[in-house]
């Protein structure tokens, strides 16, 4: 039984690395996503995910808090969020800095070295959230991951859709990002019901 599982898994992911994107951070982050997808975010995979991500060596990640919240086609209740992600970012940065102040001052996606983020947003059924980023630069790459493999959600990125690399998963690269620019992306959850969203991002800052 083991060995079936670890086959279903290593189909899932390596449908996931053959496609686009390109920085390999990134690839390694959306896997453990899927894994936590996959262990319906159980204590021990928030665990695990939590200590793999804050390892020596690893690079740094923060909340990418500063995209806010689209009060009109957020759901926030019972049953959002599911992924727990917000919750595991947050223990990886406490453990990969120190000095940690509030959270306004440190959870933010244009952090100094810091090159990549994440957040989880639950949208609610038929309803479109859309949010900005600015401040970032270089090329930039997105993750957009629904919590329901099978959920049929549309994402865009300065009004242009996202690419499926996978059950659940859309990928989207924009290149020569300024300092300056305004980035907008929205996620359509087309599901009958709310739905869990994790938006991973990588910022090279340069």
């Amino acid at each position: 039984m083991k060995k079936i599982l670890l086959f279903i898994a290593m189909g899932l992911f390596s449908g996931i690395t053959c496609h686009a994107q390109a920085d390999s951070y990134l690839k390694k982050l959306t896997e453990g996503i899927i894994q936590l997808r996959s262990a319906k975010a159980s204590n021990e995979a928030l665990n695990n995910a939590v200590l793999d991500w804050s390892a020596t060596g690893q690079p740094k990640i923060t909340l990418m808090d500063d995209v806010r919240q689209d009060a009109e086609n957020e759901f926030r209740g019972n049953g959002a969020n599911k992924f727990k992600m917000n919750q595991v970012v947050t223990f990886v940065y406490s453990r990969q800095n120190t000095g940690m102040a509030s959270k306004g001052d440190f959870f933010n996606s244009t952090e100094k070295d810091v090159f990549y983020s994440a957040i989880e947003k639950t949208v609610k059924r038929g309803c479109t959230a859309t949010y900005t980023l600015t401040g970032h630069i270089g090329d930039q790459e997105f993750i957009f991951m629904s919590f329901n493999p099978k959920t049929k959600f549309t994402a865009k990125v300065n009004g242009k859709a996202a690419t499926s690399i996978g059950e659940g998963v859309q990928h989207f690269a924009l290149d020569k990002v300024k300092q300056d620019d305004v980035i907008t992306f929205s996620i359509k959850n087309e599901s009958a019901a709310n739905e869990s969203f994790v938006i991973l991002n990588h910022n090279p800052q340069k």
